[in-house]
């Protein structure tokens, strides 16, 4: 989840909040489409409109292939807490209309001079509305509490859990596949880059070349592509190619990969349109609601009780009396490297299956 700093806005050039569209396993531009921006920081109150309903406009909102920027104007008399924009557009003239929710994060100025560094897998107003904070605690101190967390979070599994577009640049290693760190949601373009004695030069992949390996996003758990992301070269008949004469360059840093990446669910498609791009999975909004009740009942990290309840052995109720061995809590429940993340065997074994998988590799 996104944040922007009240008086912040998101434009064009500064695009904080966009509509992300792909085709299978690219990014496609959209034929038309529609937002509407609405501040809904309490599930007990009705949703307030902020920004009326506006159409995508190639030369006001496109930042690229498949990337639309959400303009917000002028967020100084927005008030602290959970935003949302609903997106409604098309992929094909005639087709059927696809659905997207955007929340986002209004911030304090005087704790977020920009919203670019704020990373949040939890909305206040669920923080709120789900019992995981008392209402005493306001939206300011929230926030400053889910990003500590989300960050935390992105640092045990080594992955994010929202789409974001990025350029990486890969050691080609003279082989068919490309072999990637993060999961898939749609690829932009690919690259071959050298140098030359007048600067660099490049080479541009046709998309008929390569294939993406994004399955997840369709619903096929059983050949689960976050797990291994790939990007292989084909024949121009689309079969995967097996010999090394057509292969991705070996060098170093040589393949330049351009998309939008991120670990997310997906999201069900009546219409198996290949179109949505997936959301944050629930259980680690879950896992941050968790971690920040502790912080807010035990903010010196001095209470075992709070911080380390899988090294309780035993505990008797009536004369409060508790035994602590020794250990984390995941040496018990199997997650990576026997390391405890957060002392709490049920939160460590949610986080343990999003790690990324070990790599072996030269820098």
């Amino acid at each position: 989840m996104k944040g922007l700093t009240q008086g912040e806005q998101s434009t064009l050039v500064n695009p904080t909040l966009q509509l992300i569209c792909r085709s299978g396993g690219f990014l496609a531009d959209l034929v038309a489409g529609t937002f509407i921006i609405e501040d809904i920081k309490s599930a007990g109150a009705a949703a307030t409109t902020k920004v009326a309903s506006t159409p995508f406009a190639v030369l006001t909102h496109k930042i690229g292939t498949g990337r639309y920027a959400i303009l917000t104007g002028d967020t100084s008399a927005w008030s602290l807490g959970t935003h949302r924009v609903r997106c409604a557009y098309q992929m094909a003239t005639a087709g059927p209309t696809y659905y997207q929710n955007i929340e986002f994060e209004i911030l304090e100025s005087g704790d977020w001079p920009t919203g670019n560094s704020y990373v949040g897998y939890l909305s206040t107003r669920r923080a709120l509305d789900s019992g995981y904070v008392p209402s005493t605690v306001t939206r300011q101190e929230l926030h400053n509490y889910i990003c500590e967390v989300s960050r935390r979070i992105e640092q045990w599994t080594g992955r994010w859990f929202d789409p974001r577009y990025l350029t990486f640049k890969k050691k080609g290693r003279g082989m068919p596949a490309l072999l990637l760190q993060h999961p898939i949601i749609a690829i932009e373009d690919i690259y071959a880059i050298w140098q030359t004695t007048s600067g660099q030069d490049s080479y541009k992949y046709e998309q008929y070349l390569y294939r993406v390996y994004n399955r997840h996003l369709e619903g096929f758990y059983e050949t689960d592509d976050r797990k291994h992301p790939k990007i292989d070269l084909t024949d121009v008949d689309g079969t995967i190619v097996k010999v090394k004469n057509f292969a991705w360059p070996y060098g170093n840093q040589n393949i330049q990969v351009q998309g939008v990446f991120g670990y997310t669910d997906p999201e069900f498609d009546a219409t198996s349109g290949e179109v949505l791009i997936g959301t944050t999975p629930l259980d680690i909004g879950r896992v941050v609601g968790s971690m920040i009740a502790r912080i807010i009942e035990d903010p010196t990290l001095t209470s075992l009780m709070s911080w380390s309840p899988g090294s309780i052995k035993s505990m008797r109720t009536r004369d409060q009396s508790v035994t602590f061995g020794g250990g984390g809590s995941a040496a018990s429940g199997g997650t990576i490297m026997n390391a405890s993340f957060t002392g709490d065997p049920l939160l460590d074994n949610i986080l343990a299956k999003y790690c990324r998988p070990f790599a072996v590799s030269a820098l």
